[in-house]
């Protein structure tokens, strides 16, 4: 044996642990990364994905999930093109899920950045995105094609929208309302009296409670324990004298629809609403009339258009009666959600994937006609965007509202409380 082969020998045999234990190390923090997107948490993923992607910068598929994380991250979402871009460079249909020795990215990298491009207003760049997607599709997966399909023209009339924007005004709600967290989906009592919201804490998703006494804000109170949640219990509205508070419980399978009661001192523990609301199937996002006797949620049921529909239900004799659909007015093939009544009862709010729409969910409101609903109406950019508009809390006759914002500057964390006016 030369003394060259001996010296390479050498350094081999001692190399090969040191590779092997940083390969172990870079392993077991891809697991924790892929553990925290699993669970929503998606700033936590990015920090241990781009660790890892430092050392595996030609790794597709951790690229992609680098992406998936930023179109997660208020703020951030621009910056999910770059890693998508890269993900798309390298794509296969063969799967080895939860190991880094999966370099290439999956076709589904595809349609994350066609959503990143709609999200940053590339529409261009988006329809050619979607359409390579497309093609990915079994000719079969009608359901898919036809959501691409739905996208592509999403795309194709956004321009037009957002070239007429609407005119309102903008109020951040201030220090007593938000802090350095996010703070989301406010939810105001039809008296103006009662304000409850959700506040991202350390470890849980706390519900927040305020009511105006002497025509002031008191101060917000924490009153998950009340409901004896665990945080995972997320508010949808208030009744009429904010004495009863509706919320959503699911656990990625199922979701259920709860209230709890306001007795003057303290809420009450959730109680979940009778089987004519709650079935097998996903419920959420409950809101009731102003006098209390017709109950607005959506839910994925048989017998509806498609996805979520929005349903309505008539307490009779203190019970929540049999739902019905609310029709081909208000619900698609795709989901709607988020119902809100104002205006006594005469105008609806709510959100869908579909109508008139800007890009992901958008907000509309429909005007009652005797026992139907007049074409929704979009309620506009730069309200609605190219990114989902999940939440708004219409007050009065509906010409205002509350609803929650990221804003680059301004702002007192992640995510604030506004309250908006159309002019």
């Amino acid at each position: 044996m030369t003394k060259s082969i001996v010296i390479l020998l050498f350094t081999v045999l001692n190399i090969s642990p040191v590779f092997m234990q940083e390969n172990k190390e870079l392993q077991e923090k891809f697991l924790e990364a892929e553990y925290f997107r699993l669970n929503g948490d998606y700033e936590e993923a990015l920090n241990l994905y781009l660790q890892v992607y430092d050392k595996l910068p030609e790794n597709a598929n951790i690229a992609h999930s680098i992406g998936v994380c930023y179109l997660n991250i208020q703020g951030r979402k621009n910056l999910a093109i770059t890693y998508l871009e890269k993900a798309v460079s390298n794509m296969s249909a063969k799967r080895r899920e939860g190991t880094i020795n999966q370099v290439q990215a999956s076709y589904d990298a595809l349609y994350d950045l066609a959503k990143a491009y709609r999200i940053n207003y590339k529409f261009d760049k988006a329809i050619e995105t979607y359409r390579r997607y497309a093609g990915t599709l079994l000719p079969d997966d009608k359901e898919n094609q036809d959501y691409i399909n739905h996208e592509i023209s999403v795309c194709e009339k956004a321009g037009e929208k957002i070239a007429h924007p609407v005119k309102f005004t903008e109020e951040n709600m201030g220090a007593l309302f938000n802090s350095e967290s996010s703070d989301f989906d406010p939810v105001v009592s039809s008296d103006g009296k009662s304000i409850a919201w959700m506040v991202s804490m350390k470890f849980y998703d706390a519900v927040m409670f305020s009511r105006k006494i002497d025509g002031k804000w008191s101060a917000p109170i924490n009153i998950t324990s009340d409901l004896q949640s665990d945080g995972d219990f997320y508010i949808s509205s208030l009744s009429a004298d904010g004495k009863t508070l509706f919320l959503s419980r699911n656990d990625d399978f199922n979701s259920d629809i709860y209230i709890s009661t306001f007795d003057g001192t303290t809420w009450s523990k959730v109680a979940m609403l009778n089987k004519n609301i709650n079935t097998g199937y996903w419920e959420s996002q409950a809101s009731v009339s102003d006098d209390g006797t017709h109950l607005f949620f959506s839910s994925d049921r048989p017998g509806g258009f498609g996805g979520l529909d929005i349903y309505m239900s008539e307490k009779n004799n203190g019970e929540w009666g049999s739902p019905v659909n609310l029709g081909p007015e208000i619900n698609t093939s795709f989901n709607e959600d988020r119902p809100f009544l104002v205006n006594k009862g005469k105008t609806l709010f709510f959100i869908s994937q579909d109508h008139d729409n800007i890009g992901g969910y958008d907000l509309f409101r429909s005007e009652r006609q005797g026992n139907s609903w007049a074409k929704t109406v979009n309620i506009g950019y730069p309200v609605n965007t190219p990114d989902d508009d999940y939440f708004f809390n219409p007050v009065s006759t509906g010409d205002g509202g509350y609803y929650s914002a990221f804003r680059d500057s301004g702002g007192f964390g992640k995510e604030d409380i506004y309250r908006i006016t159309f002019q």
